[in-house]
């Protein structure tokens, strides 16, 4: 059974993956680099707690040249 965490880290994970050139360094940037403004947390540590509209929200500004 899909739950809802586990679609919402697909969609984190293929925008990720569009945005950083592969699988690979998607899943390097989900589980270890610290998003901006959020204590040093992950994109890994926020899904875990139920917070996963903030890490796609941070990747859609990211895409649209905002934190770039």
């Amino acid at each position: 059974m899909v739950t809802r965490k586990d679609q919402d880290v697909k969609r984190i994970l293929e925008m990720a993956a569009e945005m950083a050139g592969g699988e690979d360094q998607a899943a390097i940037w989900f589980k270890h680099q610290p998003i901006p403004g959020w204590a040093g947390k992950t994109a890994y540590d926020l899904v875990r707690e139920g917070k996963a509209d903030k890490v796609l929200a941070y990747l859609e500004a990211a895409r649209a040249g905002i934190y770039a």
